[in-house]
């Protein structure tokens, strides 16, 4: 009995609505709430000192950092401070080069060009992160690091990415902000790299509103970064003494994380491994039962079993064929969309296609210092790229699915491919 797909007039295979992916949010409780009301009946939301001080940065750094694998831990109030303290920290500056992946969040491109240098732009593959073959080719006497961002949950091919990073003796700072909790072979991203950074703004897989922290072994670069988020100036912190004249102080910015952020933080992170691994069990189950469909790719994953799970992708013949099926996909009730647009893809940020100036004098761009960078960006300049993200769509995995939800996704799939129902 033939079943019409919702967009020529059938039923929808669902009406209910998705759940939002702020998957830290959803997880707000009680919890939170009795941390935020033991800091500020403590009188003391400042990190270093007050009337009754607990900590609670403190204990949010060491865990993190014990989560991840690293050394040391340094919170930020941001993540976009985490990426300017952390590139600060690897020497990133007027006359040097970032490389960057076509498909980011803007605040990666931001910290480059803030710190006056300039960011090469490199094409992404299968994995929708960092190409490790086209990076090889974007190397400069002038690279100074490798921004591999893990986007939409899913971690780069950090093993191809840090080969290539290390015959050239170049820093790979991981910019962790959309896949906390991923892993590859057991190693959490933010290990991996140099340096790595996560953000834990509103709509991350743990999330204190806003907030930001860097992971290193490096203890030279976790000291350089103390000095650049706290005004210039080292303190002690985390077994590491400071003598009188510390050699990394420097001219900074007040970055600290406060402590209302610490606290709440500290139980968010205590609840980060079942909200991934509730995500990861849907994407299993979804990969396993939408793999063979056919005319759909699947998102190529570096280690499926440490994905964060936070969406299901894939890829179409064309960029006609995943708009169709895509529209098909959200009248059955599925909402399906496009890779994150806007100023998460090169191509459509303007500023950078512009060469907007960050000071009265033009600069990075003009600065005599990147006179032998490249400085000229176009929509077009990135074609593989480009064309894998109009060939791809989306969709979200919140931890808050329910078995029926994911039996839904099955049945629009087929549905959609047959152009009928089973």
């Amino acid at each position: 009995m033939s079943d019409p797909l919702a967009i020529n007039g059938g039923v929808p295979v669902r009406t209910a609505s998705w759940p939002p992916l702020v998957p830290g949010a959803t997880a707000y409780g009680e919890e939170e709430r009795r941390a935020a009301i033991e800091v500020i009946e403590s009188q003391s939301p400042f990190r270093y000192y007050g009337e009754k001080p607990l900590g609670k940065v403190d204990k949010l750094e060491e865990a993190y950092a014990r989560y991840v694998g690293t050394r040391f831990a340094l919170a930020t109030h941001s993540g976009s401070t985490a990426l300017s303290v952390a590139l600060a920290a690897l020497g990133v500056g007027p006359g040097t080069e970032v490389i960057v992946p076509a498909f980011m969040w803007i605040a990666d491109v931001n910290a480059i060009v803030h710190l006056r240098a300039i960011p090469v732009l490199a094409e992404i593959d299968e994995t929708l992160n960092l190409d490790p073959d086209d990076l090889a080719q974007r190397i400069t006497p002038r690279t100074k690091a490798i921004i591999a961002v893990h986007m939409a949950g899913t971690a780069a091919d950090m093993p191809a990415i840090l080969a290539i990073a290390d015959q050239h003796g170049i820093p790979v700072l991981e910019d962790c902000s959309q896949a906390a909790g991923a892993m590859i072979e057991g190693q959490v991203v933010g290990s991996m790299g140099s340096v790595g950074i996560v953000s834990l703004q509103y709509n991350k897989n743990f999330t204190t509103g806003e907030g930001g922290i860097i992971t290193t072994s490096n203890e030279e670069i976790f000291r350089r970064s103390i000095c650049y988020h706290d005004m210039g100036f080292e303190r002690d912190m985390q077994g590491i003494s400071v003598p009188q004249d510390s050699p990394f102080e420097t001219w900074g910015m007040g970055a600290r994380m406060d402590e209302l952020r610490g606290a709440i933080g500290l139980v968010q992170l205590a609840k980060l491994p079942g909200l991934v691994g509730a995500m990861r069990g849907h994407q299993h189950r979804l990969r396993e039962a939408l793999g063979k469909t056919p005319g759909i790719h699947l998102r190529r994953l570096v280690d499926p079993t440490g994905d964060s799970g936070s969406y299901l992708a894939w890829f179409h013949d064309s960029a006609d064929l995943a708009e169709k099926f895509m529209d098909a996909l959200n009248a059955e009730g599925i909402p399906a969309s496009r890779p994150h647009g806007g100023i998460h893809q090169y191509r459509h940020m303007t500023n950078l296609l512009s060469n907007a100036p960050v000071t009265t004098e033009g600069c990075p761009w003009s600065c005599p210092y990147n006179a032998e960078s490249p400085m000229e960006y176009k929509a077009n300049l990135l074609p593989r790229s480009n064309q894998l993200l109009d060939k791809a769509r989306m969709l979200s995995l919140p931890p808050l699915l329910t078995d029926q939800d994911v039996n839904d996704v099955i049945r629009a799939f087929r549905k959609v491919t047959k152009g009928k129902g089973d």
